[in-house]
């Protein structure tokens, strides 16, 4: 080996050694950018935070890697579980069903969204058939209601 190759030995094991460290990088911020996501994906399933931190997480999941079909559906699952709450709460039942039945169908087995959808169901059975209850127990002989007994 002559000195005028020492140079270029140099430079090319610094050239290497850039190119490993770069690599390296790149594998381990592409490791830790997955467990992000998994743990946030995670979250979204854990009884112990509230349904809006549930959605949050499976939100932060699907957007750090949107090509992860399991992280895309879960996100939408929880969507839909959120919105179907909120018109549940609103009084909008039916809305509600809807919505719960459409999160349900991306995910069956969910036994938590399952449940909820049931007592959805409950909750739109007794609030929209109290009204009709009611109002057949005003009735007098033949069916007949004054205008006072009439349900409103």
């Amino acid at each position: 080996m002559t000195s005028a190759d020492a140079p270029t030995t140099d430079r090319r094991a610094t050239l290497v050694a850039v190119i490993l460290g770069v690599t390296l990088l790149v594998v381990v911020g592409a490791f830790a950018w997955h467990s992000v996501a998994s743990q946030a994906y995670s979250a979204s399933f854990s009884v112990n935070r509230s349904l809006d931190q549930r959605s949050s997480s499976a939100k932060i999941a699907r957007w750090l890697e949107p090509w992860n079909g399991r992280f895309v559906t879960r996100s939408k699952v929880m969507d839909g579980w959120l919105r179907g709450q909120q018109l549940l709460d609103s009084g909008d039942y039916n809305g509600a069903i809807v919505v719960l039945d459409a999160a349900y169908r991306l995910d069956i087995g969910d036994s938590g969204l399952l449940a909820f959808y049931h007592h959805a169901q409950d909750v739109q059975a007794l609030q929209t058939n109290r009204k009709a209850h009611l109002q057949h127990g005003h009735e007098g002989p033949g069916g007949t209601l004054t205008p006072g007994q009439v349900e409103r």
